[in-house]
């Protein structure tokens, strides 16, 4: 998921619990409190992390393969970036 996530554009903090923090570019107009509002509009839930000084990030708990797979293509969308094709 880390992978996929950093090929989106993403950076992502090494993590060994179920859970990753995506950064979010602080420039180029796709914050991460707007993707937090593309993401909600699309049913998905991240969790708002800038209370805890990560204002440009969002904490992601890894779900099944379904759900990580339409975190993945909600954020390309939101990005503007294609998704790999998957096997």
């Amino acid at each position: 998921m880390a992978k996929e996530l950093a090929a989106l554009g993403l950076g992502v903090t090494p993590s060994v619990g179920n859970f990753l923090l995506l950064h979010f570019p602080e420039a180029g107009g796709r914050p991460a409190p707007d993707a937090d509002e593309f993401l909600h509009e699309h049913g998905i839930i991240l969790r708002r992390v800038e209370e805890y000084g990560f204002p440009h990030a969002l904490r992601m708990t890894i779900g099944t393969e379904a759900d990580n797979r339409a975190v993945l293509d909600a954020l390309a969308a939101f990005l503007g970036t294609a998704v790999r094709a998957r096997a």
